[in-house]
């Protein structure tokens, strides 16, 4: 999004997908957390992780630009006007209960990660 954000003035993005963007530094630290407490071996059960909240990719994107101060204008379009090879549901949004409730994990909202990934990018960036 970064990409396009600064190649185009515009762009299309779906906005009857909705989700939870998932910031790899929290899901690595959440696994640290949990291999601090348990013998991974002997975990037989499916854990959910994404960090918290839920955003159309139209509003993701939208927030991405914002966030990186970027001047491209989002424009919210339905799925079936971006056809891909892999169908995608409407709603994927995990429900992260157990993974909290065990390992008493503090999940960060994805408005607040999408910040910290911005802050780092920008901070390591070439100057144009």
């Amino acid at each position: 999004m970064l990409r396009l954000g600064k190649e185009r003035s515009e762009l299309g993005v779906v906005f009857d997908q909705v989700g939870t963007p998932t910031f790899a530094a929290d899901l690595a630290k959440a696994m640290l957390i949990i291999a601090q407490q348990t013998d991974l071996k002997s975990i037989q059960e499916i854990y959910h992780f994404s960090n918290e909240g839920a955003v159309s990719w139209y509003d993701f994107a939208k927030a991405i630009m914002e966030e990186a101060g970027l001047d491209c204008k989002v424009n919210p379009i339905e799925s079936k006007d971006f056809p891909t090879k892999a169908s995608r549901p409407f709603y994927s949004v995990l429900n992260k209960a157990k993974i909290k409730r065990e390992f008493n994990i503090d999940i960060p909202y994805w408005r607040d990660s999408l910040r910290k990934v911005i802050k780092e990018i920008n901070s390591h960036a070439l100057p144009n």
